[in-house]
């Protein structure tokens, strides 16, 4: 019996000691989080670039420069889709949101400022915000001066 407090304590004391020595440091071992915080990790970032490939505007997703993206949005989170247009671009581009019903009715939902000539601008996008009207069936995504080639669909992912 003896032998196991002294083993208890002498993990106790080390441990102590740890947590003095990380607290001391400006570390801990348990993180507390805001509502805020929680709220701020709760977000789905994109960021798409109108580029001119083959002289035909489209947008790239600069995580993987994939042309036009299927772009995967967070239901129930606010997703952060920032819009660059390239240092020297003259061209205006916009990116605007689309809600498709089942009658294949379309409604703009969202839409950026316009960008050129190396500038940006994000918006936010909760689709939950949004069905609380209206069922949208599916979302798509164009830019407002390009709408032919600088297009793609959303798709909705599940937390």
């Amino acid at each position: 019996m003896l032998k196991t407090n002294k083993i208890v304590f002498n993990l106790i004391s080390v441990a102590t000691f740890f947590i003095l020595v990380a607290t001391s440091l400006g570390s801990s071992f348990v993180q507390i989080y805001s509502q805020e915080q929680v709220q701020q990790n709760q977000q789905s970032s994109i960021q798409l670039t109108g580029k001119l490939i083959d002289n035909i505007y489209r947008w790239v997703d600069s995580s993987n420069n994939s042309i036009n993206p299927t772009l995967n949005i967070t239901a129930g989170v606010d997703n952060q889709i920032t819009v660059k247009s390239l240092k020297g671009d003259p061209e205006e581009h916009e990116i605007i949101i689309e809600g498709i019903t089942s009658d294949r009715d379309k409604e703009e939902l969202v839409k950026s400022d316009e960008v050129q000539g190396g500038s940006s601008d994000t918006i936010v996008f909760n689709p939950e915000d949004l069905q609380e009207d209206k069922n949208y069936q599916s979302f798509e995504y164009y830019c407002e001066y390009h709408p032919d080639t600088m297009k793609g669909k959303i798709k909705l992912v599940t937390k």
